[in-house]
């Protein structure tokens, strides 16, 4: 018979209850987090680079929030699709393609 996980009822910082499939509370999470934000500071990363992942996160939310819908590849039709930006400035519009044909796109 194998050994059951013991699950653990309580934040190990603060002793308090963790949140419903968490480990830690929301007080030690929201402070882990400022933590890190400040060891990680958003400017120190490049002006580039920022704007890409804005336009990604941008676009991620759009499609969660079902404003965006994924299609299929624009070159073969495979359903498995991924979003690709041509220009960052616009993070909704998109060309879908499958895995393939986006890393085809990056190398030209």
């Amino acid at each position: 018979m194998p050994a059951q996980k013991h699950q653990k009822n309580h934040c190990p910082q603060c002793r308090d209850n963790p949140r419903p499939g968490q480990r830690t509370c929301h007080a030690c999470h929201n402070a882990y987090n400022r933590a890190w934000r400040l060891l990680h500071p958003w400017s120190a990363m490049p002006l580039e680079q920022r704007r890409r992942a804005n336009a990604r996160s941008y676009a991620h939310v759009y499609l969660k929030r079902g404003k965006l819908t994924r299609q299929p590849c624009q070159v073969c039709g495979s359903p498995h699709s991924q979003m690709h930006h041509e220009d960052y400035s616009k993070p909704l519009v998109v060309t879908w393609l499958c895995l393939k044909h986006h890393l085809e796109r990056h190398e030209k």
